[in-house]
């Protein structure tokens, strides 16, 4: 191994010149951090509803053009999830009920909405997790999630 600085940290700090201090107030590091199409959508049932049957609507801000946007927003949630790609519903745009994601322009869907639903559905996988655990008495690390049926690996769901 080649010969070793060593450096104390008045020595890094003086020859930095500076050093920079931060503050956060709970809350606004959250709000900011978080996708910014879910920053004025934060309720869960805006991005994602699933029924009894086990069918996912999932609601985008983000029309169809032609782009292929709702294949790749369904994939998005599909993957997150874990459940087929077929008990999906995308719904289409409705201003009175979609959220509401600006544009869609720019090629900004799948960066924007594509994220607000992975962070939608990650929350709603979560809650699920917990729920099942409550119910099968399980600890939620332990379970397992397959097609959308949460197990606890012992034949319980």
């Amino acid at each position: 191994m080649m010969g070793c600085l060593e450096v104390t940290r008045r020595e890094f700090f003086a020859g930095a010149g500076a050093l920079l201090i931060t503050v956060s107030v709970p809350g606004i590091a959250a709000a900011q951090s978080l996708p910014r199409s879910l920053r004025g959508n934060r309720s869960l049932d805006t991005w994602l509803r699933i029924d009894a049957g086990g069918t996912v609507t999932v609601f985008s801000g983000k029309v169809e053009l032609g782009q292929g946007i709702r294949t790749a927003l369904s994939q998005v949630v599909a993957d997150e999830l874990d459940v087929s790609i077929d008990r999906l519903r995308m719904a289409t745009v409705d201003t009175s009920g979609s959220p509401n994601e600006g544009r869609t322009t720019g090629s900004n869907s799948v960066p924007d909405g594509g994220t607000a639903l992975r962070v939608a559905a990650a929350q709603a996988r979560q809650i699920l997790i917990e729920n099942a655990a409550a119910q099968l008495g399980a600890d939620a690390g332990s379970l397992t999630v397959e097609d959308g049926v949460v197990s606890d690996g012992g034949g319980r769901s």
